[in-house]
């Protein structure tokens, strides 16, 4: 535990955002208290007010974090698949339940707190849009390359469709966590040889 005289100038912020984040997946949001993050970074209860309005603004900075975590992850996948946007999209779907399964605390919370706050918070908005943003320019760049006249973004739902229901069945139990990688990668590709043969 750290004294609060080591914490620089934002540095107190992103040190709850972290202990925040061990906390959701740990043991849900009910765990989300400025006074309980507090006590576990070592600052008076009332240091995290100078960074956070109350919890509704904490959990928004949390989900803030999980999509730039999601994008992050995102690029690593990407960047491992190569240039070809069809091995990129396929990466990109295995990802997302990947991440789904690792975090599936946080994901919820992302999605939550984004249906309530994405119109009117700015930093939320522009976070989640990043995953879809370059998803959509993925299956733009793929669907350049033929003749295709399926829609780059009704391809780019089905694609996200596609992986938010295996992650999701897989958090319900009903996809063993196992098979849920062959199952997002089985479907991904018949969906773009779908796409190519249209």
């Amino acid at each position: 535990m750290r004294p609060k005289a080591s914490y620089h100038h934002g540095e107190l912020r992103a040190a709850l955002i972290e202990a925040a984040l061990l906390a959701l997946e740990n043991d849900g949001m009910r765990a989300l208290s400025l006074r309980s993050l507090a006590r576990s970074v070592g600052v008076s209860p009332m240091a995290p007010y100078h960074h956070f309005a109350d919890r509704s603004d904490l959990m928004v900075a949390i989900a803030v974090e999980g999509f730039r975590r999601l994008q992050t992850s995102k690029e690593r996948a990407l960047l491992e698949a190569g240039d070809h946007p069809a091995r990129g999209l396929v990466a990109g779907a295995v990802n997302y339940v990947d991440f789904m399964i690792a975090h599936p605390n946080l994901h919820r919370l992302m999605h939550e707190i984004h249906s309530a706050e994405g119109a009117i918070r700015g930093d939320l908005a522009e976070a989640a849009a990043a995953p879809a943003a370059s998803l959509l320019q993925l299956v733009e760049r793929l669907l350049s390359t033929r003749s295709s006249t399926y829609a780059a973004q009704r391809a780019a739902t089905s694609i996200w469709s596609l992986a938010h229901g295996v992650g999701t069945l897989t958090l319900s139990g009903q996809i063993d966590p196992s098979q849920a990688k062959a199952v997002v990668q089985a479907g991904a590709e018949a969906l773009i040889r779908g796409w190519l043969a249209d």
